[in-house]
């Protein structure tokens, strides 16, 4: 009897911590997320008017859903290193679909429905979710008013250029949008964007 009580007791104690252990790691682990900042080459424009010249299509608009409601687009490849098959990263970017409100470069056609690419994804992981971004990008901010600079990739689709510097949040609703190493050149170019371009 005393040893089946012991046998109870322990089963009881073992199960609370499995379970402690097991809603640590989902919470704190499982859901956690890690920045992981990539280099990346691209086509740099550093004046506003180089800017809107060289995209095909820009557009003012807001993100219709949260980033995490978004389609993540993600491609791996399998590679032998050192005799044993690893997962590589082609590529992991967002597809974002867009409200626009003005088209001020490019096909007013392609404004239906739109839906952009940019340079940012969500990969989750046993030890977390990795949040892979291009050259310092972040991520546009859903109901917050951009303007938004494209070209087609080259699979056809809509993405931005210029990295961070090829959207600018126009309402004050994102200060993620003007941070990073290029922030000061950014705000240079949005001041040269609204005295150019915006100002009706």
């Amino acid at each position: 009897m005393l040893l089946k009580k012991k046998s109870t007791i322990i089963s009881i104690a073992l199960a609370l911590i499995l379970a402690t252990a097991g809603g640590y790691y989902y919470f704190a682990i499982y859901h956690s997320v890690r920045d992981v900042f990539s280099i990346s080459e691209y086509k740099e424009y550093t004046t506003a008017q180089g800017l809107f010249g060289g995209a095909e299509f820009v557009v003012i608009g807001s993100p219709i859903r949260d980033f995490e409601d978004r389609e993540v687009l993600l491609k791996e490849r399998e590679i032998l290193m050192d005799g044993r098959p690893t997962s590589i990263m082609e590529y992991i970017v967002t597809r974002t679909g867009i409200h626009v409100e003005k088209v001020l470069k490019g096909p007013e056609e392609d404004a239906v429905d739109l839906k952009v690419i940019e340079p940012i994804g969500v990969k989750q992981t046993l030890k977390g979710k990795e949040r892979y971004a291009l050259a310092g990008y972040t991520a546009m901010k859903k109901g917050s008013q951009y303007i938004i600079f494209l070209s087609k990739n080259t699979s056809g689709q809509y993405s931005i250029i210029n990295m961070q510097s090829g959207k600018f949040n126009l309402d004050g609703t994102d200060p993620d949008d003007f941070s990073g190493v290029n922030s000061g050149r950014k705000l240079s170019m949005f001041s040269e964007l609204k005295r150019i371009y915006l100002e009706d």
